[in-house]
């Protein structure tokens, strides 16, 4: 391990006060100046403002043209926080549940260390990023020219993961977090009087039929082995109970770990929506999203080793199932090669408390983990 008695302590203080003034999406700007403020101490070099609130610092050392990314994410949830911790959320129905105020700790413990002591020859980029919760912050990122700026040859990412035992790193190759899709279907009736059906086209009635027809894809459409998830989230449509609606809205998502059953879906949710609503005498508009696209790490190596100089063998797990949450660090993957990592923080004999949990707090012994795992991680690619 890598960091100080003083300096662990110092970003556990750090981290309470991040976990204090919790942001939601592109609105990060109080976190953002927290850690512009941290980078300043360093004597750290960065750019404010891409993706709205983004940062990204860099160390140059040496006279290599080589480089690599680290990310960590800074957005909150709009979530109560009831997690009885002195130094809860003082933002009403905002809070950190999922632990990015950790992660932007971890990753600045580690600029430290990597700006003051580490020898290496190359260029390190530490990306704080906005918007992971849905905002897609690394696509607007990306937009904002983040690789058209900065020479970035791989990049990196990090999760903590509450299910998983204290310390235990979750790596592999291949997908590892599935695409996620979002649709809406808006369906248009005819009103009437509910004691008048014949005088009326019920969306409701269409509605119910699409609905119970989309879950027919699993079984009728997609290969049996094929991971992926069709949820129906929402229905709304109607005012009282004695009156046909002229319209009702359906909402839901998609998850999948494969391209081919992503396109298959995207076309059966067009196909049947529309084909069930005229058959029924009514009309439907389909708003399909392609909304993150699948996690895939395509090189790992450099990260197991940096791993494995961290924990110890029994703490690293390399065979697990993919998850069918979501992330947008899938967005930077596309662009270069890199991986993503859980790393587990369920300590023995306490209560595990799920991500986006109102009861959720990061584990602070997590931060000189986390450290010292991208400090191996630089040494192991820029030594």
């Amino acid at each position: 391990m890598f960091l100080t008695n003083e300096q662990i302590e110092y970003y556990k203080n750090f981290r309470h006060k991040l976990h204090q003034i919790p942001e939601l999406a592109y609105n990060e700007k109080q976190t953002a100046k927290e850690v512009c403020k941290e980078l300043d101490r360093l004597n750290i070099d960065y750019e404010y403002g891409l993706g709205k609130t983004g940062i990204v610092a860099w160390v140059k050392k040496g006279n290599s043209n080589k480089s690599i990314a680290l990310r960590a994410d800074l957005d909150a949830l709009p979530i109560e926080e009831k997690s009885g911790v002195e130094y809860a959320s003082k933002t009403k129905g905002v809070m950190h549940a999922c632990g990015h105020d950790g992660h932007t700790t971890m990753l600045l413990a580690a600029a430290q260390y990597i700006k003051e002591k580490l020898e290496f020859n190359g260029t390190v980029y530490f990306i704080f990023q906005p918007a992971e919760e849905g905002g897609a912050g690394a696509k607007a990122m990306i937009e904002d020219g983040l690789f058209d700026k900065f020479k970035i040859d791989r990049i990196y990412g990090l999760h903590n993961r509450p299910t998983e035992p204290f310390g235990t790193f979750l790596i592999k190759e291949g997908g590892v977090m599935s695409a996620i899709d979002i649709f809406k279907i808006k369906i248009k009736g005819k009103s009437a009087h509910s004691s008048q059906p014949h005088n009326a086209i019920n969306p409701i009635l269409i509605a119910s039929h699409i609905v119970l027809a989309l879950k027919n894809i699993s079984s009728q459409s997609l290969n049996p082995t094929s991971a992926h998830v069709i949820s129906v989230a929402k229905i709304s449509g109607g005012t009282t109970f004695n009156i046909i609606p002229q319209e009702c809205d359906i909402e839901g998502s998609i998850r999948v770990l494969d391209k081919s059953s992503q396109e298959i879906i995207k076309s059966k949710v067009h196909e049947i929506s529309k084909g069930i609503a005229k058959g029924l005498g009514g009309d439907v508009e389909v708003d399909y999203e392609h909304k993150y696209p699948i996690t895939t790490n395509s090189d790992i190596s450099y990260a197991l080793k940096a791993i494995k100089s961290t924990v110890l063998a029994q703490n690293i797990i390399t065979n697990f199932n993919p998850s069918m949450g979501s992330e947008d660090f899938s967005f930077f993957l596309e662009k270069v090669p890199g991986c993503y990592v859980w790393l587990g923080s369920k300590k023995e004999g306490k209560k595990m408390i799920p991500l986006h949990s109102q009861e959720y707090d990061f584990e602070d012994d997590l931060i000189e983990i986390g450290a010292t795992y991208w400090i191996n991680l630089v040494k192991e690619e820029l030594s």
